[in-house]
């Protein structure tokens, strides 16, 4: 459900611009909508409870958080060098908690596919 959320939240957009639907009366409120829409299909996503949920599972969530967490860091540092590269600090704050999410999201995608190939190999 929260990838359709998401894939929802990017394409209606697009198609709302393409129809003449997005003015400058109701930019603001469409961006925010949209950036709302997509961090509730990434926490939708992430806290999602998987088929074969354990505790390894669980550690793997987890693990993504920690992941995400270090990957934001190396994202805003580089953001910030390139704000400063081109005279706009205000490109470091843009969006940045749907950055952290998209990682998390990412992170433990990897990890559960990593422990099902891991788990498969090893019998």
């Amino acid at each position: 459900m929260g990838y359709v959320v998401l894939l929802l939240s990017v394409f209606v957009p697009l198609f709302m611009f393409m129809f003449g639907m997005i003015n400058d009366s109701n930019l603001l409120f469409t961006k925010a909508s949209i950036k709302l829409l997509i961090w509730f299909s990434l926490f939708m996503i992430f806290l999602a409870k998987v088929k074969d949920e354990n505790e390894k599972i669980s550690r793997i969530r987890i693990k993504a958080i920690c992941y995400a967490i270090y990957l934001l860091g190396i994202y805003y540092i580089v953001m910030l060098v390139r704000g400063v590269y081109n005279g706009n600090l205000e490109e470091a704050d843009n969006s940045i908690a749907i950055v952290y999410m998209v990682f998390n999201v990412i992170c433990l995608e990897f990890g559960v596919q990593k422990s099902r190939v891991d788990r498969l190999f090893k019998k």
